[in-house]
């Protein structure tokens, strides 16, 4: 039925083709000095247009909303197809003096902070409030003289300045929460890519917490901190390291969100460690308050050895009753 009526539109396509075509003779001179027009023709589809154009062009199809979000949007702190850091991604390392009478109070007194791509977007001294009573210059460079220089800013603008740059990235460095701390900062767990904690970063057979100097030269087969440390220098080690594992780290870290409701594990460098590593940035542990249906379940199991202790009890005490009734 269709190829019979395609057939009949081709061929009255083709007639009138013809038709137009055709130019009638008034006479012989006339035709003579008329000069013959090439011939051209025209696709016989260009005179057949379906009537339902406009139901095609409604139904034409169109890209999922799912996929097209996916295609104009990347997840937070997801990594590139070239490994890459994306561009939301920082990294810190603060360096910290002693205060206090024996100078083992650390405060802090440097920050610095770099982009994805290792720029700094901020290295600064930072005056503490209280007296120094040990720059510990041996191992960060500082001097007293570093903190009279006129750029030197007070704590409270370095905690702003680092703020301002810090929300809503993702946040990569060595012992990081030490970072954190000594700018009386907090920052989603979640968003936070610690070296010292990704275990898939530890060189084989390392069991303790490692130091940045060790994974420098396992992973990036370069020397720091071989003197003083350079706060830049580390946490530009800290992007690298991280850009190293960063698809592998970030699967992980979708993973984890995923299977633990948003809280990814201390393996994936989003949380505090115990204490005990080789690292001297290493921090304190932290104590954890047992989530809810785990204090639920103590607390059933502690009813069931009461009821149980009860039993056993009530059963001796009938046993010693009789036993006296058979001594009378």
């Amino acid at each position: 039925m269709v190829v019979d009526v395609l057939k009949k539109l081709k061929k009255d396509a083709v007639a009138r083709q013809r038709k137009e075509q055709h130019v009638p003779r008034q006479n012989s001179q006339a035709a003579s000095s008329v000069t013959p027009k090439a011939k051209t023709f025209e696709p016989a589809h260009k005179f057949f247009v379906s009537s339902n154009w406009k139901t095609l062009l409604e139904r034409k199809p169109e890209i999922a909303p799912k996929a097209a979000a996916g295609e104009k949007s990347t997840p937070v702190g997801h990594a590139q197809s070239d490994g890459s850091a994306a561009s939301n991604v920082v990294a810190i390392d603060c360096e910290m003096v002693g205060v206090g009478d024996d100078g083992v109070r650390s405060v802090l007194a440097r920050v610095s902070i770099v982009d994805h791509e290792g720029k700094v977007l901020m290295d600064r001294f930072v005056r503490p409030k209280e007296f120094v009573t040990d720059f510990r210059t041996h191992i960060t460079g500082i001097t007293a003289g570093h903190l009279k220089r006129p750029d030197v800013i007070s704590e409270d603008a370095a905690r702003k300045m680092a703020a301002d740059l810090l929300t809503g990235k993702v946040v990569v460095g060595h012992s990081v929460q030490n970072d954190f701390q000594a700018l009386l900062l907090s920052h989603p767990h979640i968003m936070i890519r610690d070296t010292a904690l990704f275990k898939p970063l530890r060189p084989p057979g390392q069991t303790r917490t490692p130091a940045l100097k060790k994974l420098a030269e396992h992973w990036l087969q370069e020397s720091i901190q071989t003197g003083q440390h350079d706060s830049v220098e580390d946490a530009r080690i800290a992007l690298r390291l991280y850009r190293l594992k960063s698809q592998f780290w970030e699967k992980q870290m979708r993973s984890a969100m995923k299977h633990h409701g948003g809280s990814a594990g201390s393996s994936l460098g989003a949380q505090s460690r115990p204490a005990g590593g080789d690292d001297d940035d290493d921090g304190e542990s932290v104590e954890r308050t047992p989530s809810a249906p785990a204090a639920r379940q103590d607390k059933r199991n502690g009813i069931k050895k009461a009821a149980k202790s009860e039993a056993l009890a009530g059963g001796a005490n009938k046993r010693t009753i009789k036993k006296r009734h058979r001594d009378r």
